[in-house]
């Protein structure tokens, strides 16, 4: 059942009430302990990813990419990954691989792995995890806010619409779009 809205009337707190809040905050257990966590994961997902992932020298990593599990991505020469991409090899040995020239618009996920729910007596959260490879071949380019899941090869010359879910494979040349991705035309035809 839905909830009923109501009208209310908002009174914005003042400057001061705001600067006695933030002041309350930097000087709590609370805030020290969320700085250090804002920390770790900085050095394990932007620092470490970027150590021990293979990079190409050409390649064009904006400094807001999170590449978890860096040791299993691989990415091509020339290549530009856009602001806030993530990138999230497999738990055990699914790999992202991604070819040359090929750029991302903002927001693009890739994860390698996902969650088993297959045991109903086991909630989903405990179960264990399929990885899936990655591979995306040259000269693709893929449209800000897309979803590229675990097991997916994209052919050569591909171009994924922006917000795409792409679950499947999809061939050399081919333009696809939509949630889930499915190929929409391809670019030799036009």
């Amino acid at each position: 059942m839905a909830t009923k809205l109501h009208h209310v009337k908002y009174k914005k707190p003042s400057r001061m009430i705001y600067f006695v809040q933030i002041l309350r905050a930097l000087f709590s257990l609370t805030f020290l302990k969320q700085i250090s966590y804002l920390y770790s994961y900085f050095i394990i997902n932007f620092i470490r990813g970027r150590q021990v992932a293979t990079i190409s020298k050409t390649a064009n990593i904006h400094p807001t990419v999170v590449l978890r599990q860096g040791e299993r991505i691989k990415i091509g020469e020339h290549c530009l990954l856009n602001h806030n991409n993530v990138l999230q090899a497999g738990k055990v040995d699914g790999k992202i691989i991604i070819g040359n020239y090929v750029h991302t618009g903002p927001n693009v996920m890739m994860f390698a792995y996902n969650h088993a729910f297959d045991d109903l007596t086991i909630p989903s959260k405990l179960q264990d995890y399929y990885d899936g490879d990655i591979i995306i071949e040259d000269d693709v380019w893929i449209g800000a806010g897309s979803i590229i899941l675990a097991g997916v090869h994209i052919g050569k010359g591909v171009v994924i619409a922006a917000g795409s879910v792409v679950n499947k494979d999809v061939p050399d040349y081919a333009i696809a779009g939509g949630a889930p991705a499915k190929v929409l035309k391809m670019r030799t035809e036009q």
